[in-house]
């Protein structure tokens, strides 16, 4: 998730400013935003993640690559950058022609979401990704609960539908690359609190 608003700048500075250390940035018209630091659990979903999407694509033979969350996504050419949690592109890479180490053709983005960063995740980024011509699916994976949210969008259409999986016995389908994906995999070594009970004392 985008946090506290670092300074203005001009998109020729961004990338430089950026590389000062280790600190990721997204940018939106100017606005530099840090990245939050992520959870223990946030780290392994985005590992298992990526790593799934990579083996899975490799077995089934598909001509895509899965990025990890060092990749930024291009949504306006010198104007608004992002960073997803994990994300699929297919066939050639098309990659910023305005900062390096930017997409512009992503398939399949990923989220990981927590309770701070649901509305941004589920609401304006969300948004920022599908004005993408070639973004067919998003995932969003809870990380304090075993929950996953796919937003698959019709062919030749702005419209599309939302699919859900819980629990470690279910899957969830990415169509568009014709993979299924085990959430037992997907949270493999995450630690999730059990829902506590409400009390019935009166």
């Amino acid at each position: 998730m985008a946090v506290a608003h670092i300074t203005k700048l001009p998109i020729t500075e961004y990338l430089a400013f950026e590389q000062q250390g280790e600190v990721r940035y997204e940018y939106h018209e100017g606005e530099v935003f840090a990245m939050a630091g992520g959870t223990i659990q946030h780290s392994i979903i985005c590992a298992n993640c990526a790593g799934l999407l990579r083996s899975e694509i490799v077995a089934g033979g598909k001509k895509c690559i899965a990025f990890n969350s060092e990749v930024k996504v291009e949504i306006n050419e010198g104007s608004r950058y992002v960073y997803p949690d994990a994300a699929v592109v297919c066939g050639k890479v098309n990659e910023s022609d305005t900062i390096t180490g930017a997409v512009r053709n992503p398939r399949v983005i990923v989220e990981v979401i927590s309770a701070s960063s649901a509305d941004y995740d589920r609401g304006s980024k969300m948004r920022y990704y599908l004005s993408l011509p070639t973004v067919r699916e998003i995932l969003l994976i809870d990380q304090d609960k075993i929950h996953v949210t796919l937003y698959r969008r019709y062919e030749e259409s702005n419209l599309g539908s939302f699919h859900y999986a819980d629990g470690l016995e279910e899957s969830i389908t990415l169509a568009s690359l014709g993979v299924s994906l085990p959430l037992s995999e997907l949270y493999r070594d995450v630690q999730i609190d059990a829902p506590q009970k409400e009390s019935n004392k009166g």
